[in-house]
């Protein structure tokens, strides 16, 4: 899969993708909210353990 800055449109997604994008936009939104709140030593300790 590539990445493209175009936009897909989707002429009427069914309700699961509607809910399947849903859970991802709020796992994204939860996954930045995480790393904005990590203090800078946590994260650079997290990094390096991996």
């Amino acid at each position: 899969m590539s990445y493209t800055k175009e936009p897909i449109i989707i002429d009427n997604p069914s309700k699961e993708l509607l809910e399947v994008v849903k859970n991802l936009k709020e796992r994204k939104r939860s996954q930045l909210e995480k790393l904005r709140n990590m203090k800078p030593e946590d994260f650079s300790c997290r990094i390096i353990l991996k």
